[in-house]
């Protein structure tokens, strides 16, 4: 009896091993969300600086005890920086600050949330406290 089955057994492993691995392969990838992209994390964000001021201005991002320096605008000048992608991808407050070189105190404010592809243009004025962040 049981050489009867052995082979009928191999048999139907032959005709249904195939049909389960065929059922198998043909399942669909998970769909993934926009969050989880992480090409969207790599879009620069552009931060463009006019300098309107009688000063040559020094441009850092703060985010706690972190300083980075972005660069230099020249007095009359725009220059076109990009934000490090720590500044873009971390939590945490993250503050702009305009140093100029011939000046006494810098002007500051905190960026509002930082999504990848956004622009934000600073205008640095002739009297420093009347500077002004657009978000774009």
């Amino acid at each position: 009896m049981t050489q009867r089955v052995v082979p009928l057994l191999a048999a139907a492993w032959c005709v249904v091993s195939p049909l389960t691995t065929a059922g198998c392969a043909r399942q669909r990838p998970v769909a993934t969300t926009p969050a989880a992209d992480s090409s969207a994390a790599r879009e620069p964000v552009t931060l463009r600086v006019t300098n309107s001021n009688w000063s040559d201005v020094r441009i850092y991002l703060t985010r706690g005890a972190t300083w980075v320096r972005l660069g230099l605008v020249t007095t009359n000048s725009t220059v076109e920086f990009t934000v490090p992608v720590e500044f873009v991808t971390s939590s945490g407050s993250v503050t702009l600050v305009a140093d100029p070189v011939a000046g006494r105190r810098p002007w500051t404010t905190s960026l509002p949330a930082v999504m990848p592809g956004d622009e934000f243009e600073l205008v640095v004025e002739s009297f420093l406290q009347y500077s002004h962040l657009v978000v774009r």
